[in-house]
């Protein structure tokens, strides 16, 4: 299942292609707005759009009253903006699909059993997810869900990029907030063929827990990012007014 397209995400696209082919050589300054506008026949907010998008994979550097200029080491990374793995995808890779790799019913071992407040041995529904970018596997994840909480939910529903909002409205259920976890990792079977990389690879491993307003723990899922195609982003307040960005991202080597 894939996100839709918007006119300035087809453009991004497009500007992208040229800056990661060397049409716009590293430190080049691109057109200006008016430029990029009259060339692809779009509005002024439309190009706007597409080189904030390309200035958050930092492929441009947009400078106030100079221009737009292509980033000294163009190297493109999707940004998990603020944990928001769905809007990041719509905004920077709306042709990215996903797939169900396999989803069953297992028992709980000691371990789930633990983190989402059932016993050994109760059912829980465990699905694994594959997503990939102009058919190269770029993401994956582990999802747990108990039996009480994913009695409704089909394959369609797992394999969609929006899967939180819709298993909330077919469960009845509602979520309140989530505790995470985001490490570097070492590729492990099965990552390591889903994936596409070594054994050993560095991967970024995201590990949620979520939960309910009544306090119940609803789901674990653990997922896998290849780190040449991801970084996440996030901007916290340390005091009002005063935010501060984050980054993270797997080690090479």
């Amino acid at each position: 299942m894939t996100a839709r397209t918007t006119a300035y995400n087809r453009l991004a696209d497009t500007l992208r292609h040229r800056i990661l082919g060397g049409q716009w050589q590293a430190g080049q300054q691109l057109p200006t707005e008016q430029a990029l506008c009259e060339t692809f026949s779009a509005s002024r907010i439309t190009v706007r759009r597409a080189l904030q998008i390309l200035e958050e994979e930092l492929l441009v550097r947009r400078r106030q009253g100079s221009g737009t200029f292509v980033s000294p080491t163009p190297t493109r990374k999707i940004p998990i903006l603020n944990t928001d793995y769905f809007g990041s995808i719509v905004r920077h890779a709306p042709d990215l699909q996903r797939r169900i790799e396999k989803s069953d019913w297992v028992q709980a071992d000691d371990n789930f059993a633990e983190q989402l407040d059932v016993l050994p041995g109760d059912q829980l529904l465990h699905t694994m997810r594959v997503d990939e970018l102009r058919g190269e596997p770029v993401a994956g994840d582990e999802l747990w869900l108990p039996e009480r909480f994913a009695s409704l939910v089909t394959e369609d529903h797992l394999a969609g990029l929006d899967f939180l909002d819709h298993w909330q409205a077919i469960q009845n259920i509602t979520l309140e907030y989530g505790t995470q976890t985001i490490e570097a990792a070492r590729a492990r079977a099965p990552w390591t063929g889903l994936l596409n990389v070594r054994s050993g690879d560095p991967l970024l491993r995201e590990t949620n827990i979520l939960y309910l307003t009544s306090g119940q723990r609803a789901a674990a899922i653990v997922s896998y990012y290849r780190h040449d195609y991801f970084r996440f982003d996030a901007t916290i307040s340390i005091r009002p007014g005063e935010p501060v960005a984050l980054q993270s991202e797997a080690a090479h080597g």
